[in-house]
């Protein structure tokens, strides 16, 4: 399979999003540069317990065994929301996604984080892995949970398990208080990954699991675009990758948009790697950067999508 390149030379990293081990092998198949995100809480999800340390480092160091040498990216625990455990019962909350969820959740409960964050730093040992932090809203979540991560590398020299003492450490950037503390953030973690899905839902005060406002959720809208644009920049200004995921990475319809923007890194399910690539390969990144540069001056959802449908890469 061909690599990720525009037609002016500009090569775009693919890698894949996965959520159990069984789909490393699908990621591979199809030549994902990596992993860009793996959902553990998928792992949790099949449980009747919480794994354990061991159990949970069996499954890190599976995919990046399949992946090697190319790294994986690994999300800590994101449940809460529209993701429960059923051994794990929490308070019923009238507004969940606004509630208890991701990083606050773990935070809450350390201990679940530092058996995680264990697990995955023994398989940073021998393999490329790296941690990432969801649904952060606040420099002092990260740093909260660099103390726990600091913490567990204190315990596992002692103990003389082997692991990378420089793992990379990210955050997603999926609330609109992460995407406007870039910045700060930046200052605080090796690299960004961008949450689209939760991204515009929060931005767009939109549920986007309620039929009843599914058409309130619009990734063309021009708040969207124009937040992604101030992430990407933002990013590179302050030296820090960040990659895309969520529907919109793996969307042909927004992929020029995204190009445009600044985006140099999508992450995907798998079976989406083939079309995507080839679909860079038939763009020009310079064409993308005028075509989105038009697209922000834009002000309503419709106005944008005209501008696309003369483009045809609407419908």
């Amino acid at each position: 399979m061909l690599p990720a390149a525009t037609l002016d030379g500009v090569a775009i990293k693919i890698s894949a999003n996965i959520g159990k081990s069984a789909d490393a092998e699908a990621a591979f198949r199809f030549r994902a540069e990596g992993i860009g995100l793996y959902r553990t809480e998928f792992i949790f999800l099949v449980q009747d317990q919480f794994p354990t340390e061991d159990e949970q480092y069996r499954f890190y160091t599976t995919v990046a065994e399949r992946m090697a040498p190319q790294e994986v990216v690994i999300r800590v625990l994101d449940v809460g929301g529209d993701k429960m455990l059923p051994y794990f019962p929490l308070p019923i909350e009238t507004n969940p996604s606004l509630g208890c969820r991701g990083i606050r959740l773990l935070l809450k409960h350390p201990g679940i984080l530092k058996t995680q964050m264990r697990a995955i730093l023994r398989v940073s040992g021998a393999h490329a892995v790296s941690i990432l932090l969801p649904m952060i809203c606040s420099v002092g979540e990260v740093m909260e949970a660099r103390k726990v991560l600091e913490a567990v590398k204190v315990e596992l020299s002692a103990e003389k398990q082997p692991f990378n003492p420089k793992i990379r450490f990210g955050a997603m950037i999926e609330t609109p208080a992460a995407a406007i503390l870039a910045t700060q953030l930046a200052a605080e973690v090796d690299f960004f990954s961008s949450g689209t899905n939760d991204l515009i839902q929060y931005l767009l005060t939109t549920d986007r699991t309620s039929a009843e406002v599914a058409g309130y959720y619009e990734p063309l809208h021009p708040a969207v675009i124009h937040v992604l644009k101030s992430v990407l920049e933002t990013a590179k200004a302050e030296g820090k990758s960040v990659s895309v995921c969520g529907e919109m990475a793996g969307n042909p319809v927004y992929t020029e948009l995204l190009l445009g923007l600044g985006a140099r890194s999508f992450s995907l399910t798998p079976g989406e790697i083939p079309e995507i690539k080839k679909l860079i390969r038939s763009l020009n990144s310079q064409e993308a950067e005028t075509l989105t540069n038009g697209l922000l001056k834009l002000g309503t959802i419709e106005e944008i999508k005209r501008r696309l449908c003369q483009r045809r890469v609407l419908a």
